[in-house]
């Protein structure tokens, strides 16, 4: 699990667990060792490749039937995509047996459908565990996201997990279309963020801004936001937080079409910091363009703020961008249907509608205080 994807839940697992065990990637790790001290959990963070634990492997593409059939016909990027999943899980077990080994109810809980997944299902096996769950989001779902078109492993997870808990509909649909039939319970169980403490306030303004907010990768599709707003026929100011290898690319792409000083890349923020910044830059509505989503929280925070949202018709984008969260919900990407939109932002009682109708829509269906209780209550059963 990510400590930073993590962070929203960890006060409620707390609230429903005894003890909370946490095995992550390698990442910030002054920001886990924070969360464990202020959470009171343990917090481990696993390599996510080791020598042994290889060796220890690779006789399973050979010896293990399960193994054995989910490596034929595989390409070598895929075969070695799946390695890693092989390697994690071997990883986990041998370095944390005595963490696993325990006579109480032990839930294993993996934040994605990934290698933490796979882990799950044979640790439970192994140790004879309560329950072994997973949550799905989108790039861990949807192949098509990865580099090598291939998730390890789903038919397994399918047949082997408890519980599948999907942040959107869409991507219930999805997995249930290419994998239903397994043993495991699938549900929608929304993810949630908390009140920031700002909420937008309504001022004249002559010049529009507009926020994005993720990682600058090919996937988010930053140049469309670009190409939208080249033929702007109003002031906009666009401002960008993130970063991503794409950076430079992106921030030259936005130099050639757009005019100085009409944008900004922030590179990355921390969320704690988000409200002040869109505070700041008096932010009116947020932007996503991206090809493939879950449901982005980016979106989420947004419309907390009472900030409206524009986003393309992907994954589960139509499940919080919609008439009822007074968003634009776009099936293609259409300049002239973004610039109308954007001019409510010059009407203030049209405007206050949307701004309202955003926020409502986020306390009915993505509120933390509401999501969380409900789904550890779920894994506890």
């Amino acid at each position: 699990m990510d400590g930073v994807f993590f962070r929203n839940e960890l006060p409620y697992l707390k609230e429903e667990f005894s003890e909370v065990v946490v095995f992550t990637y390698p990442g910030n790790e002054e920001e886990y060792k924070d969360l464990a001290q202020t959470y009171g959990l343990k917090y481990y963070v696993v390599p996510t490749f080791g020598v042994a634990a290889l060796f220890r492997s690779l006789p399973k593409l050979f010896l293990d039937e399960t193994v054995r059939s989910e490596a034929r016909g595989r390409s070598l990027k895929q075969l070695a995509y799946m390695l890693l999943y092989l390697v994690w899980a071997d990883i986990v077990e041998q370095t944390y047996r005595d963490e696993l080994v325990s006579d109480k109810p032990t839930v294993l809980y993996s934040f994605w459908l990934s290698r933490g997944a796979y882990a799950a299902c044979n640790l439970k096996a192994k140790f004879g565990l309560k329950k072994a769950v997973s949550r799905a989001h989108g790039y861990d779902l949807y192949e098509g996201r990865n580099i090598a078109n291939y998730l390890p492993f789903r038919r397994l997870l399918s047949d082997t997990l408890d519980e599948i808990h999907f942040i959107s509909i869409d991507g219930m649909k999805y997995f249930k279309e290419r994998w239903g039939g397994g043993s495991a319970s699938t549900m929608v169980s929304h993810l949630g963020t908390h009140p920031f403490g700002y909420v937008k306030k309504m001022r004249s303004k002559e010049t529009i801004c507009i926020a994005s907010c993720s990682a600058i990768v090919d996937v988010k599709r930053l140049d469309l936001i670009v190409d939208v707003l080249e033929k702007a026929d109003i002031s906009v100011f666009w401002l960008h937080i993130g970063d991503g290898d794409k950076r430079e690319e992106i921030e030259e792409y936005a130099s050639s079409k757009l005019q100085p000083k009409s944008f900004e890349f922030l590179g990355h923020i921390d969320n704690v910091k988000l409200a002040s910044v869109y505070e700041k830059y008096d932010v009116d509505f947020f932007i996503n363009l991206s090809d493939s989503e879950g449901i982005p929280v980016s979106i989420m925070e947004a419309m907390s703020m009472g900030i409206p949202a524009i986003a393309r018709n992907v994954g589960g984008n139509g499940e919080i961008v919609c008439d009822a969260s007074g968003g634009l919900l776009l099936d293609r990407v259409d300049e002239r249907a973004v610039y109308a939109y954007l001019r409510q932002r010059f009407n203030p009682d049209a405007y206050e509608w949307l701004s309202n109708r955003a926020r409502k829509a986020w306390m009915s269906s993505f509120l933390a205080q509401d999501c969380y209780p409900r789904f550890f209550e779920q894994l506890s059963r």
